[in-house]
């Protein structure tokens, strides 16, 4: 198993404690259906839409089997292309006019050909149909006070439908070269604002104070809906401006193997997370 090479040492299947044991446990041991509906990119959409909010959501462009298929032609000048099965398939195009086209078609159709979940231990994926989806640009968002090489993603962890804390990513260095350097990886309190270096296992990283989202309730309320009906989930969303754009939703984070926060942290949230009984 994939867990006993990364950590040396056997799952704990009859007592797991810290969040990545738990995760793990439930993306075997629990029906995961609704994750595969939800972890789809392009299918998530009609539950946000379902949800009323609708007005979260880039527009997309369409949404393709083959990156051959894609039409190019119809897109707009700057655009997101990403793959609606896996991780890593993002490609941002902020000028059309300059974008070499075989590089990323040849890029995308890679990532259709690979059938996500298998190597990562994560199930629930292998059963999403691999298709290429255009998107809208999210801008960023970038200021005197903070700037970024790529838009902040706010990554909301929510247990039982209540959201826990902002796993903050910034200068987000994409697969696909369309980003900038060493990814940062910040954890704020989702309440009060404050940094929680403590519990970031990271070292020699230096942290930049990420400005707090002027409307930063509203972005908790529209977590805590996504979530609601799910034990444990993370809800990415952006926040651009005063206006919330709706990422992805994410069961499996680092396919349950998040090696960002120390011990300590991974207890005490693994301890907020009840385990129905199989």
């Amino acid at each position: 198993m994939k867990w006993n090479r990364f950590y040396r040492e056997k799952f704990p299947w009859n007592n797991p404690r810290t969040l990545n044991e738990k995760i793990t446990w439930m993306a075997v041991m629990t029906d995961t259906s609704k994750w595969t509906e939800y972890t789809d990119k392009y299918e998530v959409r009609k539950y946000i839409e379902s949800l009323g909010l609708k007005d979260i959501l880039t527009e997309c462009y369409g949404v393709w089997d083959r990156a051959d298929d894609i039409d190019f032609e119809k897109l707009p000048d700057k655009f997101v292309l990403k793959c609606t099965h896996d991780c890593g398939s993002t490609v941002i195009i902020r000028d059309k006019s300059k974008m070499n086209k075989h590089e990323v078609v040849h890029f995308l159709q890679k990532h259709l050909d690979v059938r996500y979940g298998y190597d990562s231990c994560e199930p629930h994926y292998t059963f999403i149909k691999p298709r290429v989806m255009a998107e809208s640009l999210i801008e960023m968002d970038n200021t005197d006070e903070f700037s970024s090489e790529t838009t902040v993603d706010h990554k909301i962890r929510c247990i039982d439908g209540k959201a826990q804390y902002d796993f903050v990513c910034y200068d987000r260095k994409l697969e696909s070269g369309s980003g900038g350097g060493k990814t940062i990886y910040d954890l704020y309190d989702i309440n009060t604002w404050k940094q929680m270096p403590q519990y970031l296992a990271d070292p020699g990283v230096k942290y930049r104070p990420v400005p707090r989202p002027e409307n930063l309730e509203k972005m908790i309320e529209i977590a805590e809906k996504i979530s609601q009906g799910f034990t444990q989930v993370r809800v990415d969303l952006y926040n651009v401006k005063g206006k919330i754009y709706f990422g992805e939703m994410t069961f499996t984070a680092f396919s349950g193997m998040n090696n960002h926060f120390t011990m300590e942290f991974h207890r005490m949230i693994g301890d907020r997370i009840k385990l129905l009984k199989v």
